[in-house]
């Protein structure tokens, strides 16, 4: 695993046997399948449970590419996960204007920057995980495609290489917390990411916001009284539904509303890679201006040791949400609060070109979940990356 995202693309890529047509359309696939189960099923981890199951781990993609001219070029992915039926999404579908040789400007739908592995995080040949930590990346998986523009531009300062990129796009989800989906409109969704790179090390750091809406959530607080109890004594009610019942009974309604409520995103990471030595430290912290969400922070510490064809990695991930203060506290206290950490030991075998096999042991202390005293699990699971 390389610390430089530029390299690690040009692996990925190289890795692949790319179908090149004569009008240079290029054709690239990717494509995991993994196994795994759960010690405890009272734990929630990837969404694997004490059965085996194949669906969680398993994908598989293929991105087009058409240069247009010399200046121009069009790209789409398609993306189906095992733990989505195997339905189609197009996650990128975006026109790319290159300025000069050291500034492109991207327009359509753009994966999400949030994190170091972002551009290649449903690529599982690009990492030694069988997937990325859920401690640090699940949170903002329904957000993970913006539409809109990027502007990137890359730069040299003495032996340092670096790039900057600033997005700015609108996106509208559909998110399930917990029983129940709510439609999600997110406005003013922008952000800036810093890269730098010097020899082995390399840093990234990142900050992003939006204004969120849900108008499902935002009603409840609009409810009479008899409304707010016929949600908190029906089966139904999903937790969101609950906690914005109780906290407008409790005269905090207002508090828990999401009409154009900024959320803030800040994240930070280090690399080093020397060729036989790899290591990443990651962290995040989300906030919120709606108390319907609980910020938190979370971490990640991984090292790995390559032997020939062969990597054992070992990686420790914390996450911890902060409740706010008084009633609001309370009331959180009751649905949002988690604190868990994890500690994964892995290795991964590149037995063949563009192929690799993997197998991970996690053990997961979910202190809390939902507010509630958790349990512990072990996690195992396997898996087969290619690239084509």
């Amino acid at each position: 695993m390389l610390s430089r995202k530029s390299p690690l693309l040009a692996a990925v890529m190289l890795a692949s046997s790319q179908m090149t047509f004569a009008n240079d359309l290029n054709i690239n696939g990717f494509m995991s399948v993994g196994a795994g189960v759960l010690s405890n099923s009272d734990v929630s981890q990837a969404g694997y449970d004490d059965d085996v199951s194949f669906d969680q781990d398993t994908l598989i993609a293929l991105q087009v590419s058409k240069q247009i001219n010399e200046s121009t070029s069009a790209t789409t992915q398609f993306v189906a996960r095992g733990n989505e039926d195997y339905d189609t999404e197009n996650t990128w579908a975006y026109i790319t204007y290159s300025i000069n040789e050291n500034t492109d400007i991207r327009l359509g739908r753009l994966r999400s920057p949030f994190f170091y592995y972002s551009d290649f995080l449903e690529v599982g040949y690009a990492y030694n995980w069988v997937r990325p930590p859920e401690e640090v990346y699940a949170r903002l998986d329904p957000f993970s495609s913006v539409n809109g523009f990027d502007l990137t531009h890359n730069f040299s300062v003495g032996s340092t290489d670096g790039s900057i990129q600033f997005y700015y796009g609108r996106s509208s989800e559909t998110i399930t917390p917990a029983v129940k989906s709510f439609d999600v409109d997110l406005k003013d969704f922008t952000g800036v990411v810093l890269n730098l790179n010097n020899g082995n090390w390399g840093t990234r750091l990142s900050y992003h916001q939006t204004d969120a809406t849900i108008d499902d959530i935002n009603a409840i607080t609009e409810s009479s009284d008899a409304e707010l109890n016929a949600i908190l004594t029906s089966a139904d009610s999903s937790p969101a539904e609950l906690l914005v019942a109780q906290a407008t009974q409790n005269g905090l309604g207002d508090e828990f509303k999401l009409d154009d409520a900024t959320g803030k995103f800040i994240e930070a990471a280090v690399t080093y890679d020397n060729g036989d030595y790899f290591m990443i430290a990651e962290w995040t912290a989300l906030d919120y201006e709606s108390e319907l969400f609980v910020d938190d922070s979370a971490y990640l510490i991984s090292t790995a040791k390559r032997f020939n064809d062969t990597v054992v990695h070992l990686t420790y991930t914390a996450r911890e949400d902060e409740k706010g203060s008084g009633v609001v506290g309370n009331i959180q206290n009751n649905f949002l609060r988690d604190k868990e950490d994890s500690i994964i030991l892995g290795a991964r075998f590149d037995y063949d070109a563009g192929t690799a096999f993997k197998v991970e042991a996690q053990y997961i202390d979910e202190e809390l979940r939902d507010g509630q005293e958790s349990e512990s699990a072990m996690l195992y699971t396997v898996a087969v990356d290619v690239v084509f």
